[in-house]
């Protein structure tokens, strides 16, 4: 990400790791179908039959583990002292960049499973009414106090002050 002149990083995050706790179990549970698998397959049969058990394995784990891990992997969230900008994705890449000048209220919301790992969702309402959502960021409550104080140093621009009215 190319920054402004006298803009700054205040902090880069992806996603809390706790979106990783499913694809973890899904691993343990198809490797332990996996192995089910291998051990009632019909000796006459083992041949085809592992390599049956073993690609409906190898496509599970693609599906249920591989493709959370690098969707997590390749989401990042970045503050600025001007933006907040996120970015996702790998074959497709995917981001916006949202001016904190256009925010005019912060929140944040935090479901029963967030509280033991400290994370939430951001929660931004733009001059437009827009509200966009940043969900599983970690260090909810710091995230929060951070671009809270920097939309009360930026004043949102009002209509009045769009240059292209």
């Amino acid at each position: 990400m190319k920054l402004d002149q006298g803009e700054e990083v205040v902090t880069t995050t992806r996603p809390h790791a706790q979106v990783l706790i499913w694809p973890i179990l899904a691993l343990l549970i198809i490797s332990a179908l996996v192995g089910v698998g291998f051990a009632v397959v019909p000796v006459a049969e083992r041949q085809w039959g592992w390599l049956v058990v073993a690609g409906v394995g190898a496509l599970l784990t693609l599906f249920g583990v591989l493709n959370p891990l690098l969707r997590w992997a390749s989401t990042t969230t970045t503050l600025t002292t001007q933006r907040l900008s996120t970015r996702s994705g790998l074959l497709w890449r995917t981001g916006y960049d949202l001016p904190l000048n256009r925010v005019v209220d912060v929140a944040y919301r935090r479901r029963l499973g967030d509280f033991g790992f400290g994370s939430g969702t951001l929660l931004l309402t733009t001059v437009a009414g827009q509200l966009l959502r940043l969900d599983h960021l970690p260090r909810i409550k710091d995230m929060h106090q951070a671009v809270s104080e920097l939309v009360a140093d930026l004043a949102p621009v009002t209509e009045s002050e769009e240059p292209w009215r």
